[in-house]
């Protein structure tokens, strides 16, 4: 994965950042198809996926990811089916929970912030690191001296 700020800042901080761990490629290609969302979902977010498996980040944040524990409400799958239950729009993959909603257009390939009840689309980013620092780092990176 090319070196973003949310690599670095788990670098930086590690104990601010817990992830599930690697997921090889092979394995991932395999949920993504299993899932229905192979091709639909952006490079970045997959190189991120095989780098870390998704986790839980600084004191609220859960971004969701093929390894996460479904005990644990985490996994993506489940999560998203049961926001399409309440009336979310297929085009959308939700992939980060915590203060905020966010998730990846699918039609479209944003990173886009959701309102929680309504789903309507708040803001949009181009890439992961840009949704990262607007989203994340801007609420929490003061806070932790990143």
């Amino acid at each position: 994965m090319s070196t973003s700020a949310l690599i670095d800042d788990a670098r930086v901080r590690p104990d601010l950042f817990h992830w599930n761990g690697r997921m090889d490629s092979a394995s991932l290609r395999a949920w993504l198809e299993t899932n229905q969302w192979l091709g639909h979902c952006p490079g970045d977010l997959l190189a991120f996926w095989e780098e870390t498996g998704g986790g839980d980040v600084f004191e609220s944040e859960t971004i969701l990811g093929p390894l996460s524990d479904p005990s644990l409400g985490d996994d993506i799958a489940a999560v998203n089916r049961e926001l399409r239950s309440r009336g979310m729009l297929h085009r959308f993959v939700v992939y980060h929970l915590g203060y905020s909603m966010s998730g990846v257009d699918t039609v479209s390939g944003d990173y886009v912030e959701l309102e929680s009840s309504s789903f309507r689309v708040l803001r949009r980013f181009a890439s992961l690191d840009e949704w990262y620092q607007a989203m994340l780092r801007s609420e929490f990176g003061q806070r932790y001296g990143l």
